[in-house]
């Protein structure tokens, strides 16, 4: 099997796993508030991690495909990323929202994923960059360090979001369950 396959099957599951969200979009419950500044973030995050590779002086990522081990680690890397992530979305149901806010009657969700880690579509998303990144480097690098970085900084929003609107339940919730790695953070 050619390296070349692998980059083409990153890319195909990133088309899928962006097919799915938006079609799951259509059933999640109205937001209490409507963030554009978050939602134009994360779009600025995706537009530059696509752009910058093409600049000359960032040319050094555009290294792949490295191997057939580097990219068969990488693919699986994604795809168990890519599977937590949507495990995830799946749990959350109609509480999912693209920003940190709160839906209309949200819930607290700790079953599924969330029974191991609070946020589980921020590590999945975390884990299927970096195993992208591996596999086709170029864009999923910048992905990797842009998202990652974000992905850390709604951690803490909604940890203290979530916090203030369950604040009998989450407190204990948070205590007993890692933020996005089982057992360590």
């Amino acid at each position: 099997m050619h390296s070349k396959f692998f980059i083409w099957f990153v890319a195909g599951l990133w088309v899928l796993l962006v097919l799915y969200l938006t079609i799951a979009a259509f059933e999640v419950r109205k937001e209490e508030n409507g963030h554009m500044a978050q939602r134009f973030a994360l779009l600025f995050a995706i537009i530059a991690a696509f752009a910058l590779p093409r600049l000359r002086v960032f040319a050094f990522v555009n290294f792949a495909p490295v191997n057939l081990t580097f990219s068969l680690i990488g693919t699986i890397l994604c795809v168990a990323g890519m599977a937590f992530l949507v495990w995830g979305r799946v749990h959350l149901g109609r509480n999912w929202s693209q920003i940190v806010t709160l839906k209309q009657n949200h819930t607290l969700v700790t079953s599924g994923p969330y029974q191991y880690v609070r946020h589980p579509m921020y590590g999945g998303g975390i884990v299927a960059c970096l195993g992208s990144a591996m596999v086709i480097g170029g864009p999923f690098v910048f992905l990797l360090f842009i998202l990652g970085t974000l992905f850390l900084l709604r951690v803490r929003a909604e940890d203290e979001l979530l916090a203030r609107h369950f604040p009998d339940e989450y407190p204990k919730y948070r205590k007993r369950t890692k933020a996005l790695i089982p057992f360590v953070w």
